[in-house]
């Protein structure tokens, strides 16, 4: 997602910094595939 660097010091903060790129990076992926209603219902079930 364009990310050049980390905003944040220390391998902990980092990872949690990553998690949070890779988690917004595949939020999208799945709004894109399955549109906004596929997600909501897959998550409700």
């Amino acid at each position: 997602m364009n990310q050049g660097a980390f905003l944040t010091r220390g391998l902990e903060k980092v990872r949690a910094e990553f998690s949070l790129t890779a988690l917004a990076y595949n939020l999208r992926r799945a709004i894109n595939l399955v549109g906004v209603q596929g997600l909501i219902g897959a998550v409700q079930a």
